[in-house]
């Protein structure tokens, strides 16, 4: 039966989806200011529950396929329907997705950083609420346990080659995040002395009874020597049953469209054919006449593309950030009001993660910032540190997520959900390929590194969809990312690891995303009036809607700029 007002319904649709998610994710109720009281887990039942609720909403929405919707609620319908297909996705593959590898362990690091340090106290309920938080996070870290005991019953282990990293990054969380329950002094100044050892006390006995226990089943759970099969030697999805299926499934998630993974792999392929070329050339404009392997080995040992401590590092940073500053106004008609800054990564999370990650403003916190990976600076070049910032911070993540945050035309669901990653990631790779146009790529050492940065993103194309669906062994995909990045052996070990046994199919969000945004714009050049085109104008358009499925993206900026597709 169809609604007199299906724009309204699709408004109250997209509350009810807000409200649910709202209820249940404590990072959104962190970046809302609201008090969180419990901790999602990773069992079955919550993956339900959650299948369910997105069944409804998409089924609703379905009902109203072809009512008049326009504009803001044409677009929320289609926002509605993707995440919700998404939902059904992971629950569909929720047996054949990792419990216990490295960036699927990252939201314990968030939980502790985000919900429980900065968590004040100033009377005895508090007390107990954050007593009741330590021992969520013991339930969360017991219910991976569970899934991964489940999982090793079902034949899906941690491969062997990815075993060292879980253990790194399992001790590492052991130690900092029970670290990080404890309570300073300065935290309770609304406490007297006997609340104060209450609390202490209970962290503590929760900490050795349930919280460190916990975290020692969990590595027993993946690195079990006495399992009779053993670790298996292979990676990639394939070799599950069910496996590839599943991995197609990944891709159609975070490419955020219905390419298949063998034409992305030629795809990938035909693209580092095309970078490696200009990457030649560019070679010859700096004077050097031997091969691409020597130009690298040069690199490796350049002394300018090294930072001696972390401090370094975040100057580099700062150094591009502070030149693309003044040509901001010239590309975009609204810059985020919500400024953006630098700080480094967790330690106990950089063993285990290859770059670092961008941390959006929340109401506690004002400002966006990238946090950096700062340890092993000896092997980890600074050659694409240009690219790599207007990635992560401006114009990239923070420009999307900051505006999408900071939109009243938006309902409250689309302003703060970000789970379109093929957008996300292919925003934040087009805003980086801007700085060719801006000029912020005229220094060849910055030029080079972001040709080698597209290559990076292009080659993730190939050896993703390679070691995923069998056709590329480990030591293939490893000589063709060698062959195709500057990164070095350690680099290029941990992320055919994340590729293969931890994210499978997300490292192709950035290429495929780049390649779809780079469309979008030709489209809208060629449309009518093309020669009138203003790139602030398709940029407002772009930004100003939110993420959205690419199917949805290409109708709103057909519909406001006339473009071609």
């Amino acid at each position: 039966m169809r609604t007199n007002d299906p724009g309204r319904e699709i408004g109250r649709l997209a509350d009810r989806y807000w409200g649910f998610l709202l209820e249940r994710d404590p990072l959104l109720r962190v970046r809302q200011g609201l008090r969180v009281e419990t901790l999602p887990g990773a069992s079955l039942t919550e993956a339900e529950e959650r299948a369910r609720f997105a069944w409804g909403v998409l089924d609703r929405v379905r009902v109203l396929d072809g009512a008049e919707l326009s504009g803001v609620d044409a677009d929320t319908a289609a926002f509605l329907a993707a995440l919700a297909e998404q939902e059904l996705r992971a629950c569909r593959c929720y047996w054949l997705t990792p419990a216990a590898t490295p960036y699927r362990l990252f939201p314990l690091s968030l939980y502790a950083d985000a919900v429980l340090r900065p968590f004040t106290f100033t009377g005895r309920p508090d007390i107990q609420r954050y007593l009741g938080l330590v021992h969520q996070l013991g339930r969360v870290v017991g219910s991976i346990v569970d899934k991964a005991v489940e999982q090793t019953a079902r034949g899906f282990r941690v491969p062997a080659p990815a075993l060292a990293g879980v253990r790194t990054t399992v001790a590492g969380l052991r130690s900092s995040v029970a670290h990080r329950v404890a309570v300073d002094d300065d935290r309770l100044v609304g406490l007297g002395p006997a609340d104060r050892g209450r609390l202490r006390d209970g962290v503590r006995r929760l900490v050795e009874t349930e919280l460190v226990p916990a975290f020692d089943r969990l590595l027993a759970a993946v690195d079990d020597p006495a399992h009779p099969r053993g670790a298996p030697q292979a990676v990639g999805w394939a070799r599950y049953e069910g496996g590839e299926q599943a991995y197609r499934e990944f891709v159609r998630t975070h490419t955020g469209d219905g390419v298949p993974p063998e034409r992305l792999h030629e795809l990938g392929r035909e693209q580092c054919r095309e970078l490696a070329e200009r990457m030649g050339e560019l070679r010859a404009v700096l004077g050097f006449r031997g091969s691409e392997a020597e130009f690298h080995d040069r690199l490796r040992a350049e002394p300018r593309l090294y930072a001696r401590t972390p401090e370094d590092v975040e100057a580099r940073y700062r150094g591009h950030l502070d030149r693309l500053a003044p040509l901001l106004p010239r590309w975009f008609a609204t810059l985020p009001a919500a400024p953006y800054g630098l700080a480094r990564l967790d330690p106990a999370l950089e063993a285990g993660m290859t770059f670092g990650y961008y941390e959006p403003p929340t109401a506690a916190d004002s400002v966006g910032r990238y946090r950096y990976n700062g340890s092993e600076l000896d092997r980890r070049s600074l050659l694409g540190s240009a690219s790599l910032i207007y990635h992560e911070l401006a114009p990239g993540h923070h420009f999307h997520l900051a505006r999408q945050a900071e939109s009243r035309a938006l309902p409250q669901l689309r302003r703060e959900i970000a789970e379109f990653g093929a957008f996300n990631e292919g925003w934040a790779e087009y805003a980086a390929g801007l700085g060719w146009e801006m000029g912020l790529y005229d220094d060849p050492w910055d030029a080079y590194g972001r040709l080698a940065q597209e290559r990076f993103t292009a080659q993730r194309l190939v050896v993703d969809t390679g070691l995923n669906l069998g056709t590329m062994s480990l030591e293939q995909a490893r000589d063709f990312m060698r062959a195709n990045s500057t990164e070095a052996d350690g680099q290029i070990d941990s992320d055919l690891l994340r590729y293969s046994t931890d994210l499978p199919g997300q490292a192709l969000s950035y290429r495929a995303g780049y390649l779809e945004f780079t469309r979008l714009r030709a489209g809208a050049e060629a449309g009518p009036g093309g020669g009138g085109f203003d790139v602030r104008a398709f940029h407002e358009v772009v930004l100003g809607g939110g993420g959205l499925p690419f199917a949805a993206l290409r109708r709103r900026v057909a519909r406001e700029l006339g473009s071609r597709h």
